[in-house]
This record gives structure tokens, C-alpha cells and sequence, in this order.
């Protein structure tokens, strides 16, 4: 029998049943959000933005500048009704 869990985070599991799961889980925000936007990037780029050489390093240069700001501006000075992580905004 196989049985599969899909949980929101583990927040409240201990190391000790996060292993016997066989997984590694690391917190979001230990992560940062370099390694989101990087995966974004790869799955949404298509070959014609790869070709032209410049596109990449620019887009990657608007999200390392305005990203962390955005989200430090929306914090400051927005109401959220439903809690949020940086990782789901960003």
C-alpha cells in the first residue's frame, strides 16, 4: 500500500516524522526567494528569450532589485485580510 500525504507545511511535524517520510523539508524562509525566482524563470522562459542575450540578465536584474523592496513596500503599507509568506507573494 502506498500512501500519500500532501500537507500545506510542516510546520508543527517533528524531524522525527518528517524523516520517516523519507523528505527533506527546509523552511521557506530560510530558502530566501532567489532559488523562486530562479526556478520561475527556467520553466517560463521560452527559447526565443534565450536567444536574445540581454533579456535574462535584465529580467533576473528587475527581480534582484525590486522583488525584496516590493514586498518590504506591501508590508509597510498594505492591509493583508489573509496572512501571507514573502514565498507567495513573491
Amino acid at each position: 500500500m502506498t500512501m500519500m500525504f500532501e500537507v500545506e507545511d510542516l510546520a508543527v511535524a517533528s524531524p522525527a516524522t518528517v524523516s520517516r517520510c523519507g523528505m527533506v523539508y527546509m523552511e521557506p524562509s530560510t530558502m530566501g526567494l532567489s532559488p523562486l525566482v530562479d526556478s520561475w524563470i527556467q520553466q517560463r522562459i521560452t527559447e526565443s528569450f534565450r536567444v536574445n542575450k540581454d533579456f535574462l540578465p535584465k529580467l533576473q536584474n528587475l527581480f534582484d532589485n525590486y522583488l525584496e523592496s516590493s514586498i518590504e513596500f506591501m508590508r509597510r503599507n498594505c492591509i493583508e485580510i489573509v496572512d501571507s509568506m514573502n514565498n507567495n507573494l513573491a
